[in-house]
């Protein structure tokens, strides 16, 4: 199948982004800000800002995606914010708008009418200013970095479980508890028993 991917220079992309999101301005009482805390600001976006909202529309992975941040100012200095991309409230409001899509053209273009239908679809209450569902935004969150931080671990452990074998059969018991000891909550009965010998060899030596 061919794709036609088009990716627009900077004007362009930033055009695009304020005639699909003028409806923030008009509809919802927005206003476009320069005024950034980032450190280092993207060129690729536009922000939005009502107090305490904003929101910001980027160009994200080299010119070929895009992303609709919403941020939450915690404190009147406006020092400090919470911040998630649309999409965990996608998932909890219209996980459909997630499923993957296959057009035949592609680019930041196509993105960008999408995104700002989906903001409007999920985030109507947010940008008129109530916040109620933030925690169950903050638990969606929490739980996926939960999950993420899991399955990082597991893969952490097979591949240590992997390089202890090889570390026994050198018969290298220091490397063995070097490497199963931090993961002795995943050990099944055979790196189990791995760690127990590797250990009893290993302490008691002469």
């Amino acid at each position: 199948m061919n794709m036609e991917y088009y990716t627009p220079n900077k004007e362009e992309l930033l055009d695009s982004i304020r005639t699909e999101f003028q409806f923030l301005v008009s509809n919802y009482g927005f206003a476009e800000s320069d005024k950034r805390t980032d450190p280092y600001p993207n060129p690729y976006s536009v922000l939005y800002r009502k107090a305490p909202i904003e929101v910001l529309v980027e160009g994200i992975s080299y010119g070929c995606g895009m992303d609709v941040e919403i941020r939450i100012k915690k404190d009147e200095l406006g020092k400090e914010q919470d911040r998630f991309s649309v999409g965990w409230l996608t998932q909890i409001r219209r996980p459909v708008f997630l499923a993957p899509e296959f057009p035949s053209k592609r680019g930041q273009l196509v993105q960008l009418p999408k995104l700002a239908y989906q903001l409007k679809a999920v985030a109507d209450d947010i940008l008129r200013g109530d916040l109620s569902i933030l925690p169950q935004v903050w638990d969606v969150i929490a739980k996926a970095r939960a999950e993420g931080e899991k399955h990082a671990a597991h893969q952490d452990f097979l591949r240590a479980e992997v390089r202890s074998q090889e570390a026994f059969r050198l018969h290298d018991y220091s490397a063995v508890v070097s490497l199963l000891g931090p993961h002795r909550n995943l050990l099944n009965a055979s790196s189990r028993k791995r760690l127990e010998i590797a250990q009893h060899r290993l302490y008691n030596r002469g």
